[in-house]
């Protein structure tokens, strides 16, 4: 009798052993569908429990929002107004729309809301064109390259990644050479030309951190550093490009890039007004390598904001680039909005 009440006591501790493997298993190879899945249904259960603050979980682990409708006339003006000083000077505008999460506003149709996010770009857009202002849309530069938006940013937050900026960066070159007689290296923006180090689950963005990561994972970082010989002088710094561009190399998140006004001194040409938002912190350092001098300003970081005054008078331009996520537009509609003087050019 002992002997077999051993047995079962063994027979039942090999079963638990087994099962408890069997579940851990499980967990591992079904990690990710609990977390989609169990993100789908909070959301169901409560249209978007973040919805009071704008923010919507997309396939279960990728932060979107929304944008209001505005009519863009604000923003057109002020170009307009811009282009026109600008042309009397000679100098030459080019306006870039960056690109946000989505590329289709009807995403928010399953949350029962609307954004007009790409909308009101398109319609800005058009009316640039018709005004003859040159623009540069990389949402269309997105579809050409067969890329998929959701690949460029960050699942936690609203910046694109850094390899994406890289590329976008490249796009900008080549338009500035086409449109505007630049004679940038782009071969300077070849992937082969730098280091790429990935860090895994690295981080949390400023949308993932409203969650407590509860239902998404972190998000992998990447960041990259020119291989060729760099030099520059920037804000009372000089360097390379990473001792004057990027805070902590071991540091992984958007903010580790510091957009500065700098001077390349491996290139002679090229003298730029870069008027850009918090996106360009990654971009502007990138295109710093393909030009002489640019001057890097975000509006939002004045009360009252005059490029006029602050820059246009005192700068010696060939070329102004406003630069702006499609989300910038209509800011100006809303006085409570950080983004109010993003177009507020004087």
């Amino acid at each position: 009798m002992e002997l077999i009440f051993i047995n079962k006591i063994k027979r039942t501790d090999i079963f638990i052993f087994f099962g408890f493997i069997l579940l851990s298993v499980s967990y591992l190879l079904c990690r990710n569908f609990f977390i989609r899945t169990g993100s789908k249904i909070i959301w169901n259960v409560d249209k978007c429990i973040y919805s009071n603050i704008g923010i919507y979980l997309y396939e279960g682990d990728y932060v979107i929002t929304p944008a209001e409708k505005t009519s863009t006339d604000y923003e057109f003006e002020q170009l307009c107004e811009l282009d026109n000083y600008l042309s009397e000077k000679g100098i030459d505008l080019l306006y870039v729309n960056k690109p946000a999460k989505y590329l289709d506003d009807s995403v928010f149709d399953r949350f029962d809301t609307h954004s007009y996010c790409n909308r009101n770009a398109d319609k800005l857009l058009k009316r640039l064109d018709e005004q003859g202002i040159n623009y540069l849309d990389l949402r269309e530069e997105i579809t050409k390259d067969g890329l998929d938006v959701y690949d460029l940013f960050y699942r936690t937050d609203h910046h694109w990644t850094v390899p994406a900026a890289l590329w976008g960066t490249e796009k900008i070159a080549a338009k500035l050479n086409d449109t505007f007689g630049y004679n940038i290296d782009l071969s300077i923006y070849d992937d082969e030309k730098y280091t790429f180090d990935t860090r895994k689950e690295a981080w949390y963005g400023e949308q993932g951190k409203k969650f407590e990561g509860a239902a998404i994972n972190k998000d992998d970082y990447t960041l990259i550093t020119p291989d060729f010989e760099t030099s520059f002088s920037a804000e009372g710094e000089k360097g390379d490009f990473k001792s004057v561009f990027i805070k902590d190399p071991t540091q992984s998140f958007h903010y580790n890039y510091d957009a500065k006004s700098c001077i390349n001194h491996k290139v002679k040409e090229g003298n730029i007004l870069f008027i850009g938002d918090s996106y360009d912190l990654v971009t502007e350092p990138f295109l710093s390598l393909g030009v002489h001098k640019i001057d890097f300003v975000i509006l939002r970081d004045y009360d009252e904001p005059d490029i006029y005054k602050l820059f246009l008078e005192k700068g010696d331009y060939d070329t102004v680039i406003v630069c702006y996520a499609p989300f910038m537009i209509g800011a100006h509609d809303n006085e409570s909005s950080t983004n109010y003087n993003m177009f507020h050019f004087k």
